[in-house]
């Protein structure tokens, strides 16, 4: 709740400063009532008048440079800290100085309008006190997380990122299955285990036997099966051919010429065109 409050500060701050520009225009324009009355008017109203237009550029930097992305670089949390505090002690000087004014005697028929004046300076005073406040902590925000409240790209309740998760998976956090890596070492005992069958198991595969040189234990490890080094050459045309014979009757293969026979016999090789095969 702490952090969501601290997130929506801004938006906060900036609904106090257009409360404060609402009740600056009233006692600005209750100011010049007083300068059209029979007043005796000196540098205590005069001040206070003009304070009213000082504040302008103020609340159009307290407002704007933290709103926009372009703008958010000149929003530095201790400029804006030092901009609400300066701008507290000028109102509290102002009404004081108008409040002054009154108990002077010089007011004459504008002595209800200048107490009106009088009244608005001090909620002005007030609320410039709490936006100092906020500044403030937008201070010990920036010191311990490094950026504004509510000045961060990220989501308002991102969370932890997590190293299992994809980086652009918009999958969320409570409905997403962690991936868990497993061990190397450990899988290439899972496949060497002879509790478990591969390719019809350990004990009914020819290529598996006992070894006692395995690198995982002296149990059943891996043979090679038995290669024959038979001539598979091709001898050409005229060439006899060294293939041992078939034990049992081989097919019968329709050669070029359209004769037939065993493979094993001359008549029964496949018959080529003349040409140089070389």
């Amino acid at each position: 709740m702490m952090e969501f409050a601290a997130h929506q500060l801004q938006k906060i701050k900036l609904g106090v400063h257009i409360g404060q520009s609402a009740l600056i225009v009233v006692a600005w324009i209750l100011e010049i009532l007083v300068f059209r009355s029979s007043a005796k008017i000196d540098g205590r109203p005069g001040w206070f008048f003009g304070l009213c237009f000082l504040t302008i550029p103020a609340l159009i930097y307290l407002t704007m440079t933290p709103r926009f992305p372009r703008t958010r670089k000149f929003a530095n949390p201790y400029a804006l800290a030092s901009v609400d505090g300066l701008f507290c002690l000028l109102w509290l000087t102002a009404f004081a100085a108008q409040a002054s004014f009154n108990s002077s005697g010089k007011c004459n028929d504008g002595c209800g309008r200048s107490k009106a004046v009088v009244g608005f300076g001090v909620f002005i005073w007030l609320l410039w006190a709490l936006t100092t406040f906020m500044s403030l902590y937008g201070v010990v925000y920036y010191k311990r997380e490094g950026y504004l409240p509510g000045a961060s790209r990220a989501p308002n309740n991102a969370n932890q990122i997590d190293p299992d998760k994809d980086a652009f998976s918009t999958a969320p956090h409570d409905e997403y299955a962690p991936v868990h890596n497993v061990d190397d070492h450990d899988a290439v005992h899972e496949a060497h285990d002879t509790s478990i069958p591969s390719y019809g198991g350990p004990l009914s595969n020819p290529h598996f036997g006992d070894n006692s040189s395995s690198p995982y234990g002296g149990g059943v490890g891996y043979v090679p099966p038995t290669v024959h080094d038979d001539n598979t050459s091709y001898l050409g045309y005229s060439g006899e051919s060294t293939a041992p014979a078939y034990s049992s009757q081989p097919p019968s293969v329709v050669g070029y010429s359209g004769q037939s026979g065993s493979v094993g016999s001359a008549a029964g090789r496949a018959q080529f065109p003349h040409a140089s095969y070389n």
